[in-house]
């Protein structure tokens, strides 16, 4: 019995090509509206939590921070506020074992290097030991500073792939660079540093369309030369590393309550002290970007209604013309039941073929508007199965009552309609 309803289906749709397809029409473009933005914002979110997870998921960022916001601070408030190194030592022996490494950075400047025709932009940032492992940094060659290094503030450097790129060309090799002295301009000032390491630079997605050349790059020294530099030794912030098998939420919480009881006299009733982890705002961020891909795929869920009112419509008008072929029918014994399966099979066959174009067309813009913003395309599975399921719905659903009212005309009655 479906198999013959669906064969009359597609004869009357075969014999109306023209008005089956304007009726399709409104499905087609609300199943593809829906695709299309879920899986832009598929996209964009796993895009951003891969982005977010480059920075450590295990880290663990603390800061200190004034109670009220809108109180103006003196320069004894801005020394107050600083977290100093003695207090990131107690931390570490207090946490020994739950915490793989704390980053400290301070940035001595942006600056240029001149070699031959060449001048690269750079950014001096002075790092401690953890740095490297709470932000993954891979080296392609050399090594990282030593703890001599670190302790003496030595003017040693680790610069970017792409520095060397820039510097040499894109046939450099590291014995261009590693070993090698070079000069940088700093606000007019001078400084030379020797290239003892080569990390690999790695692009954000809106660098990914900006001109090479003109990309400045980190390079990194050690925190006690950046501080010997600028004259100044302030750590307003610092990044803790959760060990492996540490659950970043928890041990934040735990290293906020420690620095609270710690720092309590010198924080007084101005400051407190916070611990925000990566995980947290990976979370966060992520249930955030699936709620708003979710409103607006809603928003677009409104073409499949119209689209379904449109279904409606002309299924509508179908059983009118039909009005004799409905009374033959029922008129040769055809029960009810079977006349409103015929016609709900042919609204659900309309919405089904309308809501696989939509996916095709939909996957199409999905993945070039993706690529166009410089995301991976994600597909999402979920909306495609979506998709047909509420096309599908949408079919039975404003099929029915055309389908009910075919059902129920009367057989003289619909042999007499002109």
């Amino acid at each position: 019995m479906i198999k013959e309803n669906c064969k009359l289906a597609l004869l009357s749709i075969k014999a109306n090509k023209m008005r089956a397809f304007l009726t399709m029409l409104g499905i087609i473009i609300g199943v593809a509206a829906v695709i299309a933005i879920m899986t832009v914002g598929n996209s964009m979110t796993k895009g951003v939590q891969k982005q977010l997870e480059s920075y450590g998921v295990q880290n663990i960022t603390i800061y200190v921070n004034p109670i009220d916001y809108n109180q103006e601070l003196s320069e004894a408030d801005y020394q107050t506020m600083k977290i100093t190194p003695e207090t990131l030592h107690k931390l570490a022996n207090q946490f020994k074992g739950k915490i793989s490494a704390i980053s400290v950075e301070a940035s001595a400047g942006s600056g240029t290097v001149i070699k031959d025709a060449n001048k690269v932009n750079v950014e001096i940032t002075g790092v401690s030991a953890g740095y490297f492992k709470a932000n993954n940094i891979k080296l392609k060659g050399g090594n990282l500073f030593n703890e001599f290094a670190y302790e003496q503030g030595k003017n040693t450097a680790i610069v970017a792939d792409k520095f060397a790129e820039q510097l040499f060309g894109a046939n450099y090799s590291l014995d261009d660079v590693l070993g090698k002295e070079f000069e940088v301009n700093i606000n007019d000032e001078y400084m030379n540093i020797t290239v003892i390491g080569v990390y690999e630079y790695q692009q954000s997605g809106s660098m990914m369309r900006g001109s090479n050349k003109n990309i400045s790059t980190n390079v990194y020294i050690p925190l006690k030369t950046a501080w010997n530099y600028s004259h100044d030794e302030t750590i307003f912030d610092a990044t803790v590393v959760a060990a492996e098998g540490q659950d970043p939420v928890t041990l934040s919480s735990e290293i906020k309550t420690y620095l609270t009881d710690v720092m309590a006299n010198t924080l007084g009733d101005k400051f407190y002290i916070d611990a925000y982890s990566n995980q947290t705002m990976i979370q966060e961020n992520t249930k955030t970007m699936n709620q708003m891909t979710l409103a607006i795929s809603m928003i677009a869920a409104i073409a499949l209604i119209v689209g379904g009112i449109g279904v409606m419509n002309i299924m509508t008008v179908s059983i009118t013309e039909r009005t004799k072929e409905i009374g033959t029918r029922k008129a040769l014994g055809a029960p009810d039941g079977m006349i409103m399966l015929q016609f709900i099979s042919e609204a659900i066959i309309i919405c089904l073929i309308g809501g696989v174009i939509g996916i095709v067309v939909g996957l199409l813009l999905g993945n070039i508007a993706a690529h166009f913003m410089g995301y991976t395309p994600e597909v999402s599975i979920a909306s495609i199965y979506m998709s047909v399921g509420f096309s599908m719905a949408i079919g039975v659903f404003f099929g029915y009552s055309p389908a009910k009212h075919a059902a129920n005309m009367n057989p003289i009655d619909a042999l007499r309609y002109e």
